[in-house]
């Protein structure tokens, strides 16, 4: 009786101890399973056989496929792409050469820097969500400690809006690459002052390649001497090719990799790029410009020379003019006083003479077109100058013009003190003696 209670009891502790050392080996599965439930990263396990040992919640959610319908099996080959087909982790657990890992990821997947033999890829998969998703995904074997392999674990992270974003950023660089290309003046981006990047017009503008641009200052490519004739390192330490925030335009001589100078106008504008301070210069040919604006001033400065010639050639004709009119007035002045002092009191004379009716009607004919031929004189001189001598009538003219007493001696060739004397005798044949009355305004308001 008593032997057979000790066996019993004998039996219950050898249970307990296998129970005991039961749950001792599975506390490590158990809190793998833990951990692995708790990874807020999709992640499954498989087998040496390729059968899923374990599938947390991250990849049921990720995939929408339970656990429950996948451990155990290897429905994970078709839970991701549109057709069966194997996963990294297979290939991993098969032991695949580098051919057959590129037959299936090509040129997309590489060994990770973190994990001794584990892979990495990024791939694009249509099958998951509405549009797709791309995933980010490792995969890394599991060994005893002998190095055989064991099974495989990957990881699988959805990198979609990543990409979205890196398409959008890849798609703005390529348009404003494009602009930076395509545009019709030199740009050059500059940092600490060197040159780290320049655009096609660039090259051409200084008839280059771009290493012989690239890693250079403005200096390296400017003359000795600006246009102003100051030293262009000089310029340059006065800030002509420092922005503070303010764009800068200004004009600046580069010259070409053929030393042939260039005039140009350079709009300068400091900016960060990942808070690295950088600078932009737009820099535009002027030269053709320059050039033809010397040429207009050159111009212009040739017409004001002949403007002025011409001036004094009108000025001098002016005066020519004058002088004959005055000349052909004092003509008609003289005709007119030598008729009326000559030739009219003779006729006036000889009407009072016992002459025959046919003298005397002859007399009257000679008598009415002589009065006709004064009075059209008349019309061209003022009545008031009849009694002036040929030299008061011209005087009288040059008075009326607004020539001083030195001005008509000098154009009459007689002397100043001649002139007044002519004055005196020209106010007193007008009675404008002893009044106070300008020779000027009052000969001006006879042409009235």
């Amino acid at each position: 009786m008593s032997s057979s209670v000790g066996s019993k009891t004998t039996d219950q502790k050898t249970l307990a101890n296998l129970e005991h050392e039961k749950n001792v080996c599975n506390e490590p599965l158990m809190k793998l399973n833990q951990i692995l439930e708790g990874n807020p990263i999709p992640t499954f396990v498989i087998d040496s056989d390729s059968k899923i040992t374990h599938w947390n919640r991250a990849c049921e959610l990720l995939t929408g496929i339970s656990a429950n319908e996948v451990i155990g099996t290897d429905k994970h080959q078709e839970a991701f792409y549109l057709e069966r087909r194997k996963l990294m982790a297979d290939l991993i657990v098969s032991n695949a050469s580098v051919d057959e890992l590129y037959r299936f990821y090509g040129e997309k997947y590489r060994r990770s820097r973190l994990i001794r033999d584990g892979y990495e890829v990024e791939d694009f998969f249509p099958k998951l969500g509405e549009n797709g998703k791309w995933l980010f995904f490792a995969a890394a074997p599991l060994k005893d400690a002998t190095g055989h392999i064991l099974g495989a674990i990957e990881t699988l992270q959805d990198i979609t809006d990543r990409r979205k974003v890196e398409q959008q950023l890849h798609s703005s660089e390529a348009r404003y690459r494009m602009l930076f290309e395509s545009a019709n003046d030199a740009i050059f981006l500059l940092k600490n002052g060197i040159v780290v990047d320049c655009n096609q017009k660039a090259l051409e503008l200084f008839n280059c390649s771009r290493t012989d641009i690239i890693g250079l200052t403005p200096l390296d490519f400017s003359p000795e001497f600006q246009a102003n004739r100051e030293r262009s390192a000089d310029e340059i330490k006065k800030g002509q090719f420092v922005s503070k925030n303010v764009p800068r335009v200004f004009e600046w001589r580069f010259q070409k990799k053929d030393s042939i100078p260039i005039d140009t106008e350079v709009s300068i504008t400091r900016f960060d790029i990942f808070k690295v301070p950088h600078s932009i210069g737009i820099v535009r040919d002027i030269t053709e410009r320059k050039q033809l604006i010397e040429r207009l001033k050159n111009r212009e400065k040739e017409l004001d020379e002949k403007s002025r010639y011409l001036e004094k050639i009108n000025q001098a004709l002016k005066a020519s003019l004058d002088h004959r009119e005055i000349e052909k007035r004092a003509v008609e002045e003289n005709m007119l006083v030598n008729l009326k002092r000559f030739i009219l009191p003779y006729i006036e004379e000889l009407g009072r003479c016992k002459i025959s009716i046919d003298a005397k009607a002859y007399l009257k004919i000679i008598d009415t077109n002589l009065n006709d031929l004064i009075s059209q004189f008349a019309k061209t001189v003022f009545s008031k100058y009849i009694d002036f001598t040929p030299t008061e009538v011209r005087i009288a003219d040059l008075i009326r013009g607004g020539s001083n007493s030195k001005e008509i001696a000098d154009m009459l060739g007689m002397s100043p003190s001649s002139v007044q004397w002519h004055r005196k005798n020209i106010r007193e044949k007008l009675e404008l003696t002893n009044k106070k009355v300008n020779l000027y305004i009052y000969l001006n308001s006879l042409a009235k």
